[in-house]
């Protein structure tokens, strides 16, 4: 059954969405701490599912979480010369209201180390379940849940690196 006018999103709605998505992309891949805290509403929650766990490895709340986050591992990455791409091919967008949409899209994730290897390996794979809403700054992630399978940790695929050990990150 089809929403009612007043609560359908827009195909401006849905360009802009998309945009979150790769956004989101984009900030994190280039570590601009600011830029991916903006994606997220003040009181935004992230859940992250690794490797089929029913419960949650980490939760991160609010967009000072999102920031931190993103300084701590995008910045590590970036120190270590670590580089990541985050493909997001598949998103499906589900109007709940004139405001609201739940977002499932599918991720793979690449990491290449220039200075040990040229080539980009896929390391990640799942997908992420969000719920956005729209805010006076445009769309932004208010629930993020991501599902993620692969490898977490830079030395199982790359071995010890001469930084700092990543069972901190």
């Amino acid at each position: 059954m089809a929403l009612p006018m007043t609560e359908r999103l827009s195909q401006q709605d849905h360009i802009e969405i998309q945009h979150l998505i790769t956004n989101y992309s984009f900030a994190w891949d280039s570590a601009d701490a600011e830029a991916f805290a903006e994606l997220f509403t003040d009181d935004a929650v992230c859940k992250f599912y690794l490797n089929g766990a029913s419960e949650p490895a980490s939760e991160l709340h609010g967009k000072e979480a999102m920031r931190q986050a993103a300084v701590i591992r995008a910045g590590y990455f970036k120190k270590i010369g670590l580089i990541t791409k985050h493909f997001m091919p598949n998103t499906v967008i589900t109007p709940i209201d004139a405001g609201t949409a739940k977002v499932l899209t599918h991720a793979l994730i690449t990491w290449q180390m220039l200075s040990k290897d040229l080539v980009p390996h896929p390391v990640q794979a799942g997908y992420y379940d969000s719920i956005v809403t729209h805010t006076p700054h445009g769309w932004r992630f208010q629930n993020r849940e991501i599902h993620l399978n692969g490898i977490f940790k830079v030395k199982e695929m790359f071995g010890p690196t001469a930084h700092e050990s990543d069972n901190k990150h």
